[in-house]
């Protein structure tokens, strides 16, 4: 098995992926189903506490599998039969359409009545110490209505913790919304890779405690290859990812990065972008400023050069003449939305070659214009929280967040950028290639200047020679990580920009090891 980043996949790739073992390796899918239903088991187990099982002193641990009548519903079955042959009494409640049973499902219904598994039709949720959620799966493709809703609800509003098998019930695989209503797991059990609807919100807050099972399907997706689909950065990744520093190197050699940051009351923004640029290892940065912040910059960051306008004009010239000693150029925290900021982003927008990173008010005095970004010749990416993202297309909050995957791939395609979708789950795409979902911090980083931090991050990746293409999702894992450790050290409630960036210290050594 290849050695690769996390492999995320949607319904139909899971699908595939299972076709695939079945059909082109020859393991039965009997066999798939069966490990999916002990890992489910053992799950159950654990979640109870109850590891004592069959013996004498023990009183029987009641566990009700509410099942449909596609594959989940079989491995619900299975769970049942397994945990039955354990000593638990254990219960199935079918839901779905007798005569849209499965082959597999229709088998091991059979195998539970011929161990006279009990069946019940109006079960007292209340008593039972664990319910196995096994009615939809991966597959739901509408919204929840009717009879099953009405489980769904006597489900939740039973107080009883739950095990949802490979996802809770109305949920989307793909996207993490709510089809309609859903189950609210305790854990979910699910097999062999990671779905985004375990990940994205609120999908991500149904799921509970999330655990792959392996149960034997192959998957040999290699993202260093080029390969496409869904992936998340690891800690092992690191090691790959972040540029080299050989020893006889100069401030020179690890890159020099150009931040056009900040206006009048809001030095902090190009403060905190050039010091995240700083803390991920690039040699040197310019810091390009109104002139009211010199004072300011030269006090909290000496380490940083300084240039200074008053107009979009000195700006400009200033760009001119800093581009070609930049490896790569940040613009946009803390410029106000005006007009003076649109010159200056489309003056640098109409330059060509340099690796360019576009977030906050860059990006708000682009509405309407995503022309400008088509135009440019050379890497883009943009970092965009959800209501940049839709003040510059013009799309609902909503939209982008019923479908941020989407939403990001589609923007990243048409517009030919790197696109780093800032929320809760952060979502890295490009023109061609992966998509990435970011699994690394937390929410102490909603915090002030916490995206100035990305920023500067991503630019240093950028200057000291990381793939453009890998860069945005690499800055938002590195950003994440040190957030926890900030979290760590400080607690969420307490944490600050300045924190996140004491973080990047720990993660990229950890890194190195």
């Amino acid at each position: 098995m290849i050695t690769t980043m996390r492999h995320i996949v949607n319904s139909e790739e899971m699908k595939s992926l299972d076709g695939r073992t079945i059909r082109r390796i020859g393991v039965p899918s009997a066999v798939l189903m069966e490990r999916a239903a002990f890992a489910c088991a053992e799950a159950v187990l654990h979640l109870s506490e109850r590891t004592d099982e069959g013996t004498a002193d023990a009183s029987p641990l009641r566990v009700l599998c509410v099942c449909g009548s596609g594959n989940n519903g079989g491995d619900g079955f299975a769970a049942a039969r397994i945990l039955f042959l354990k000593g638990v009494d254990a219960t199935v409640w079918f839901v779905g359409n007798p005569d849209h049973l499965t082959e597999e499902t229709a088998r091991q219904r059979e195998l539970c009545r011929r161990l006279k598994i009990p069946e019940t039709d109006n079960p007292d949720m209340t008593a039972y110490d664990v319910i196995v959620d096994a009615i939809f799966g991966i597959g739901l493709s509408r919204p929840v209505t009717g009879r099953y809703a009405d489980v769904i609800r006597r489900i939740n509003e039973s107080g009883t913790r739950v095990l949802a098998v490979d996802i809770p019930s109305g949920i989307s695989a793909d996207r993490g919304c709510v089809m309609g209503c859903a189950v609210k797991a305790a854990v979910t059990v699910t097999m062999q890779l990671l779905k985004p609807g375990l990940l994205l919100y609120p999908g991500c807050g149904y799921a509970g405690t999330v655990i792959p099972a392996d149960i034997g399907v192959v998957d040999d997706t290699d993202p260093w290859e080029g390969d496409s689909g869904i992936f998340a950065l690891e800690k092992k990744d690191l090691a790959r990812i972040l540029p080299a520093r050989p020893a006889d190197g100069n401030k020179g050699t690890f890159g020099k990065v150009l931040v056009i940051a900040g206006s009048v009351n809001m030095a902090g923004a190009s403060c905190f972008s050039a010091s995240g640029a700083l803390h991920t290892g690039c040699g040197m940065v310019r810091i390009l400023t109104v002139r009211e912040n010199r004072e300011i910059l030269q006090t909290l960051l000496p380490e940083a050069m300084l240039a200074t306008f008053d107009t979009a004009e000195e700006a400009a010239d200033a760009m001119d003449e800093y581009f070609d000693w930049a490896d790569a150029i940040c613009c946009g925290p803390g410029m106000g939305a005006g007009e003076r900021t649109r010159d200056i982003v489309l003056h640098l927008l109409g330059t060509r070659g340099k690796p360019i990173v576009l977030d906050a008010d860059a990006l708000n005095c682009l509405h309407g214009d995503l022309e400008s970004l088509r135009s440019h010749d050379g890497p883009l990416i943009l970092t965009p929280h959800i209501g940049e993202m839709a003040r510059l297309t013009g799309m609902s909050v909503r939209e982008i967040k019923e479908d941020p995957v989407g939403c990001a791939s589609a923007f990243a395609r048409e517009n030919g950028v790197c696109l780093v979708l800032k929320d809760a789950r952060t979502v890295t795409a490009v023109p061609e290639g992966p998509v990435y979902i970011n699994l690394s911090g937390n929410e102490g980083m909603a915090t002030a200047g916490s995206g100035d931090v990305l920023t500067g991050i991503t630019g240093a990746l950028l200057a000291r020679g990381c793939d453009p293409y890998l860069a945005g999702a690499a800055a938002a894992f590195l950003h994440g990580l040190a957030g926890d450790a900030a979290r760590k050290e400080n607690g969420a409630e307490y944490m600050t920009a300045g924190d996140i960036i004491r973080g990047l210290r720990t993660v990229q050594t950890e890194g190195r090891k």
